[in-house]
């Protein structure tokens, strides 16, 4: 009954990683069509206080980190992207602090509970840089959840912060440049075919992840 309850608080701690930020992009989202200039006209130190607060905002999954990307494209431009890439940088710090105090035991448990999935977890332990590398580099795998599950796995804290800082380069640079090439965010919502390189961008990134962790897996199946 104990690891039951602690499988469903580890799996929803999960869940709030992967299902919160988007509704909270929302929120950013209205202010930034309605009011760019206030973020626009920040002074040194509102602007210090902004990029703090993206720590926490990335690190305990209140906004996903590529709408923040494209938010930082639309009012700073590519003179944005550095302390972004640093908030980034921190953020997966504190994420992967956080999930640390979880532990994740009763999950791994659970995955340990059959021998694919015992074989699959020593694989990523393994190979814990090309893990984290993949998975950031991936579009569609969550900034939260990959730092969660990262933690659970017992990936380095070494490996975690340089893979994953290295992964993140690509796809925040596509996110950024988005966002400086929309007239406003209605433009991007409703003409969507205006960036259809970046789509190709984006699916390209998610190949080359996925045949990566491919490769990975069949390492682990044939040793």
């Amino acid at each position: 009954m104990r690891f039951r309850r602690k499988l469903f608080f580890e799996i929803g701690y999960l869940v709030w990683m992967g299902l919160f930020p988007f509704i909270s992009s929302l929120a950013l989202g209205i202010v930034a069509i309605s009011n760019p200039s206030f973020f626009i006209n920040l002074d040194l130190g509102q602007q210090i206080l902004f990029w703090l607060a993206t720590v926490f905002v990335m690190g305990l999954a209140l906004c996903p980190t590529t709408f923040l990307a494209l938010f930082v494209g639309y009012i700073w431009g590519f003179q944005g992207i550095w302390p972004l890439i640093a908030a980034y940088s921190l953020a997966s710090m504190l994420g992967f602090g956080i999930a640390k105090l979880w532990k994740g035991q009763a999950m791994i448990r659970w995955i340990k509970r059959t021998k694919r999935g015992a074989t699959f977890l020593s694989n990523v332990q393994a190979q814990s840089f090309s893990w984290v590398f993949l998975a950031r580099l991936s579009p569609i795998f969550p900034f939260a959840i990959t730092n969660a599950l990262m933690a659970f796995v017992g990936v380095s804290f070494l490996d975690f912060c340089l893979a994953g800082m290295i992964g993140m380069l690509p796809r925040t640079a596509l996110a950024v440049w988005s966002g400086t090439q929309a007239k406003s965010w209605e433009y991007l919502v409703n003409h969507p075919e205006s960036f259809s390189w970046q789509d190709g961008a984006s699916l390209g990134l998610l190949l080359v992840s996925g045949l990566g962790m491919y490769i990975l897996a069949k390492k682990q199946v044939s040793s």
